[in-house]
């Protein structure tokens, strides 16, 4: 059950995910607006957002479970 609980993302990493998703959209549409394709920036900005975002949560967590384990000795 340890792996099903690290699936679901907490009230702050959601907040965290959106955040990085409305930056990576709205940079992909600048992006897009000087290159002449919107939709593909639109897009290539929403995966890379969610990818970057979901990166740094798994880092947050990372740090999180070594400071409990430091402090448990």
């Amino acid at each position: 059950m340890k792996y099903i609980d690290n699936l679901f993302l907490t009230d702050d990493e959601i907040k965290t995910l959106a955040i990085f998703l409305a930056y990576g959209i709205g940079l992909g549409v600048l992006v897009g607006l000087f290159f002449n394709n919107i939709e593909l920036y639109f897009a290539l900005g929403g995966v890379i957002s969610v990818l970057v975002s979901l990166f740094k949560i798994y880092i947050e967590r990372i740090k999180k479970s070594n400071r409990i384990n430091i402090n448990k000795l």
